[in-house]
């Protein structure tokens, strides 16, 4: 029984339909629209502080960054696009301040390897705020 049992359960894995990772994550544009939904743009700053706004981010594959502060995402596109920055990506700058600006370097890293991946430039940064 416990053998017939665990050959089941083994067919079913195999037959199990396999569903590419890229299928489920949500392209730039998508992540983009689902945090602005809702919200107005404001006028772009050139830095943030990321004493406030840097403990929740969210990448935007190809796009670039967005940082939230209280209710407002601030999204910088990176200049040119980043074709490199994907949803496994690990985004590494270096701050000679508390804030991240317009013209910072964001250096990409390819998630478990460790390895450079290419290096984007944040543009200035626009706030999107709830009415």
């Amino acid at each position: 029984m416990r053998t017939l049992l665990h050959a089941a359960l083994v067919a079913g894995l195999v037959t199990a339909p396999i569903v590419p990772v890229a299928a489920k994550l949500e392209t730039g544009d998508a992540k983009l629209a689902r945090l602005t939904t809702g919200r107005t743009p404001g006028k772009t700053v050139d830095c943030i502080n990321l004493a406030f706004a840097g403990r929740d981010s969210e990448k935007l594959p190809g796009i670039g960054m967005a940082y939230r502060q209280g209710t407002t995402w601030y999204v910088s596109h990176f200049e040119g696009g980043c074709p490199q920055l994907r949803e496994d990506t690990i985004v590494v700058t270096k701050l000679h301040s508390s804030q991240l600006c317009r013209g910072d370097i964001a250096d990409l890293r390819m998630s478990g390897a460790n390895l450079p991946v290419g290096s984007c430039i944040f543009g200035a940064f626009t706030p999107y705020t709830k009415q």
